[in-house]
């Protein structure tokens, strides 16, 4: 059976994962920049049909960049109307994942380093989305850029909305504000789309969820499975043979 590799570079980590056929996921990889000589040695002596890669982080290349089976993913690959020149590609792909395995419209909040929520309308279209800081963002922004609050920890459950001391008060502030705010764009999508879905995706998406987020699926993998849809659509066929993708 051919195997393909396909990667994802994001601000904080490097995610890759190996294709069998009919877009089933054989092994699964995750690790921070520094350690992408990992990635390599795990990998490099297997022989993979097709190699697809999506960065947002331009400068951090890897052993399989240049491969004549190599394709790299750009925001403009991705079959999507709308999209906006500066969209990070992984952003455009996790909503395009979303919408092929989940269907259209769908909402996607991504909780990574940054939270984005990417909307698309059942044509394919951009509605449109937003962008913040993400959950450990917040907490070290706050420590960083005061001189006396301190290094608060993400807590695992929700805390009680009112706080008894400082630490408390900023956990409690950071988690619900964020709740209200995500729950809010939510129940704006909702209103416009009554039957579209809502996917949750990302790092902290498990505690986004465990907190009460009210969504309808929870899946770390949206961006992989953009790309496996967004390589079966290429625009370079001659890199994609057969099944391949």
């Amino acid at each position: 059976m051919n195997k393909y590799l396909a990667i994802a570079i994001g601000n904080t980590r490097i995610k890759a994962v190996i294709f069998g056929g009919d877009r089933q996921i054989l092994e699964e990889y995750a690790f921070t920049h520094d350690q992408l000589p990992i990635l390599e040695t795990k990998l490099v002596d297997r022989d993979f049909a097709d190699i697809a890669i999506a960065s947002v982080v331009p400068d951090l290349l890897t052993i399989w960049h240049n491969l004549p089976q190599t394709q790299i993913i750009k925001t403009s690959d991705v079959p999507l109307h709308g999209l906006y020149a500066t969209m990070g590609c992984d952003r455009a792909l996790a909503a395009y994942g979303a919408g092929e395995v989940y269907g259209y419209p769908v909402l996607v909040i991504d909780a990574g380093t940054a939270i984005t929520l990417t909307g698309i309308d059942a044509d394919k279209a951009l509605l449109g989305g937003a962008i913040v800081a993400g959950l450990r963002s917040q907490f070290w922004s706050l420590y960083q850029n005061t001189a006396a609050l301190p290094d608060v920890h993400i807590p695992e459950t929700l805390p009680n909305r009112w706080g008894m001391d400082t630490p408390n008060s900023i956990q409690a502030g950071i988690a619900h504000i964020f709740l209200s705010g995500l729950q809010a764009y939510i129940t704006d999508w909702r209103s416009q789309f009554p039957l579209g879905r809502v996917i949750l995706t990302g790092g902290d998406g498990d505690r986004l969820e465990s907190w009460g987020l009210r969504v309808d699926a929870i899946d770390p993998l949206l961006v992989f499975w953009g790309i496996w849809h967004c390589c079966r659509k290429t625009k370079n066929p001659e890199k994609i043979k057969g099944d391949h993708f």
